[in-house]
């Protein structure tokens, strides 16, 4: 059994509700991508942290341990800079060259290791980059839930909208199998309300404010619509210039002439010239489809 469409939001809320959180989940998507740097960064002060802590802790037993440290170390470097160049290009000057290079950049690695921070102060640089890390962990797990929920939402309205737009659609075709076409006075005006509805917009009667019989709404602008059914000739640019005016009269930002006959060639000349919606019998099924707008 299909649901009445009044028991669905607009689509055109729908629509807006999908912008809103497509934009939500970019912003989102760009919170991670920062929080995440900010995890790589405490995750690497923390392993530099306890690798100096590693490192110095035979220190305690051994007074010259930071001196063997900055001896070894740096030479073990360079000796694996050396093998590595010797082996790719076999040349014994770049392989040494290869090695002072790896023994100067050992240096001032095992300089830091060993000096940065101080001894005093490496216990509570521990505590705090371990600190660091576990909030940065928690607001990556908290922007990461977000984000997830956001997807969610947008996949269900997304599926909420293709569901409305495949339901519009078959309500859309069966409203054209009416005989809409011999309709006249405010039995048309009565249909074009429906059809209106039926696009999601939102539809009043005038009461002939300014020569138009509807103010139509479709959210983002406001059209002043002339109705006219089938009264056996097709429609002059009289009823264009009745819209025209209506569409001041009403404060709207676009007007139209909905009918189910034909307009006159000069009618049709004088819509577009003017900025007029000239809907007639050949161009009313799109516009009941939705593929013609006000």
């Amino acid at each position: 059994m299909s649901t009445s469409p009044t028991s669905h939001r607009p689509l055109m809320q729908l629509t807006r509700e999908v912008e809103q959180t497509e934009a939500e989940i970019a912003r989102l998507e760009a919170e991670r991508s920062a929080i995440a740097t900010d995890v790589r960064k405490a995750a690497r002060r923390l392993r530099y942290l306890h690798l100096a802590q590693s490192i110095r802790r035979p220190a305690a037993q051994f007074n010259l341990w930071p001196f063997a440290v900055m001896l070894v170390g740096p030479t073990i470097i360079g000796i694996v800079c050396l093998i590595l160049i010797n082996l790719i290009t076999g040349s014994y000057p770049l392989s040494f060259f290869a090695f002072l290079l790896g023994t100067i950049a050992g240096v001032g690695l095992f300089a830091s290791i060993v000096y940065h921070p101080a001894d005093t102060v490496l216990p509570a640089a521990v505590g705090e980059a371990e600190s660091q890390s576990k909030l940065a962990h928690a607001r990556l797990k908290e922007k990461i839930e977000r984000l997830t929920e956001s997807k969610s939402r947008l996949q269900k309205l997304l599926d909420e909208r293709r569901d409305q737009i495949a339901s519009g659609k078959l309500q859309k075709a069966a409203l054209l199998q009416r005989n809409w076409k011999q309709m006249r006075g405010t039995e048309w005006e009565d249909f074009v309300v429906e059809v209106c509805r039926t696009l999601g917009a939102k539809a009043e009667r005038t009461g002939q404010v300014g020569d138009a019989n509807l103010v139509i709404d479709f959210g983002n602008r406001r059209a002043a619509v002339v109705t006219e059914g089938d009264e056996g000739q097709n429609v002059s640019s009289d009823t264009i210039r009745r819209a025209i005016a209506a569409q001041k009269d009403a404060g709207c930002d676009a007007c139209a002439v909905i009918i189910n006959r034909r307009f006159t060639g000069a009618a049709q000349d004088f819509a577009r010239r003017n900025g007029c919606a000239a809907i007639g019998a050949a161009e009313f099924p799109d516009f009941a489809m939705g593929k013609v707008s006000i």
